[in-house]
């Protein structure tokens, strides 16, 4: 639990002068955050992390590079070689994908939003990704087989197997035999371009303000451990993420506002995956697809092991995906 006043305390330290008022950001997080006086935000590890902290090498590298497209980050709170917070600039009236995003889709069924306006968010966050890659492209560059993803992807079906109950967990597990023939191209002998990259790239990380788009919190994948978050991947890990989340933005859509339009939702989103992969650039399709089948297991586990109520996504998402890749 962090306590009343150390927020700002930090805060202060940081920016060099002294900053009054608190105000915790209360929605679904590993982390504890809280705003600052409207300038910056502090963001608690619950339980900290020992140094170097993936994301502050991130995010040091990108401030290196001159990527702007993120909240400035302003410094660290560590102690005894933990990291115990970091800070970054507070972004006025920003929202982030799950917000923006959906209620985008959302204008869009109600009449008052173009679908061209809801496509051109997703093909931002095309060409977002690309420039990310850009700026991380000399950040630990290296190599990875595309089996090591392979093996990955297998675990994480038999885990999500094991872990995943009720219907749910019934409907997975029918799907295995095809979730195996989908994940099969990564099965080769590929060997695939490798630098550090964002690690949990989704629409929740991009955040809307007026015209900027930005992208935060650079921590990496929640389910991997500090030492594994620091390893070089294939970028198109992060595109896998990023044209899932704009799918899931559609299920979310569907469940909790439209639960009778899924099929006009499915047509819009499956233009904006398209469009948001035609910005970013030229990748391998069918290792891309593999790894997107990959990410919906990595939802499964998240669901069963962190948020219970995200289970809907995947199992809704998974079937639509096989269906696609056949």
């Amino acid at each position: 639990m962090v306590t009343t006043g150390a927020s700002a305390a930090v805060a202060s330290r940081l920016l060099g002068r002294t900053l009054h008022g608190e105000r915790a950001i209360t929605v679904d997080q590993t982390n504890q955050s809280v705003i600052v006086a409207d300038e910056a935000v502090v963001k608690w590890l619950l339980p900290p992390v020992m140094t170097p902290h993936p994301g502050v090498e991130l995010l040091v590298h990108l401030e290196s590079r001159g990527f702007g497209a993120m909240p400035r980050f302003l410094g660290v709170e560590q102690r005894d070689g933990l990291v115990l917070a970091l800070a970054t600039e507070y972004v006025p009236g920003a929202q982030d994908g799950w917000d923006w995003f959906v209620d985008d889709v959302d204008s869009w069924l109600r009449g008052s939003l173009a679908p061209a306006d809801v496509i051109a968010g997703a093909t931002r966050m095309g060409a977002l990704t690309a420039q990310l890659h850009a700026a991380l492209a000399d950040l630990q560059p290296a190599a990875v087989a595309a089996r090591t993803y392979h093996v990955q992807a297998t675990e994480r079906l038999d885990d999500a197997m094991r872990l995943v109950g009720g219907e749910e967990g019934a409907r997975l597990r029918d799907l295995a035999p095809a979730v195996l023939r989908a994940l099969a191209p990564l099965d080769g002998g590929e060997v695939l371009a490798a630098h550090r990259v964002h690690g949990d790239l989704h629409a929740g990380q991009f955040l809307r303000a007026g015209d900027r788009l930005l992208i935060t919190d650079f921590d990496g994948n929640p389910l991997a451990d500090s030492a594994e978050r620091r390893l070089p991947q294939s970028p198109l890990i992060d595109v896998a993420s990023m044209v899932q989340s704009i799918d899931h933005v559609g299920r979310i859509v569907v469940k909790r506002r439209h639960p009778d339009r899924g099929a006009e939702v499915a047509e819009l989103i499956a233009t904006a995956v398209t469009a948001a992969l035609a910005a970013y650039g030229p990748l391998d399709a069918a290792l891309l697809q593999a790894l997107r089948v990959a990410q919906e297991l990595h939802e499964f586990l998240y669901a069963a092991t962190h948020l219970q109520r995200w289970m809907y996504v995947p199992d809704a998402a998974l079937p639509a995906l096989l269906r696609a890749g056949l």
